[in-house]
């Protein structure tokens, strides 16, 4: 016999279905944001002592070079000239904003990791460390194979 005093039971299915689905967009997410930064338009240099670039949270922009020297996407707007070194400064004016923001009084020291292709001359590498030094950048990594990719 069903009398109004029995307690119901929420259903709680939606609500972990909703929970995976969250789940699985931010993984995706995730994904993708990894995925940007690499070009495979480029052919990274062998190097046996190369490591793994450390994933800390640490504010790191990509730089993609081909063998001609010019950058990739995203930043292929920014070939030619000093746009790069305005970009890059411009960069640095809004971590600077954003330490502000939060408190942080210390001056942003943020990473660029250049992906090169072996073929490219020191002369376009150099010219964008350069660049950066210029814009207040003092921090760089190369990225390497540690073996020849078939």
């Amino acid at each position: 016999m069903q009398t109004g005093e029995e307690a119901g039971e929420p259903n709680l299915v939606p609500l972990l279905d909703l929970v995976f689905q969250l789940i699985m967009f931010f993984m995706i997410t995730v994904n993708f944001v990894r995925v940007q930064d690499l070009n495979q338009d480029v052919n990274l240099p062998v190097a046996q002592a190369a490591v793994p670039r450390d994933q800390s949270g640490e504010e790191h922009k990509t730089l993609n070079i081909n063998r001609d020297g010019k950058l990739l996407a995203p930043y292929e707007d920014l070939n030619g000239g000093k746009k790069l070194e305005e970009y890059l400064k411009n960069y640095m004016i809004h971590l600077e904003r954003k330490a502000r923001i939060q408190g942080d009084k210390s001056e942003p020291n943020p990473l660029i990791v250049l992906r090169a292709d072996r073929d490219v001359r020191y002369k376009d590498i150099w010219e964008i460390l350069e660049m950066c030094k210029s814009a207040g950048i003092k921090r760089y990594q190369f990225r390497a194979m540690t073996r020849a990719s078939p």
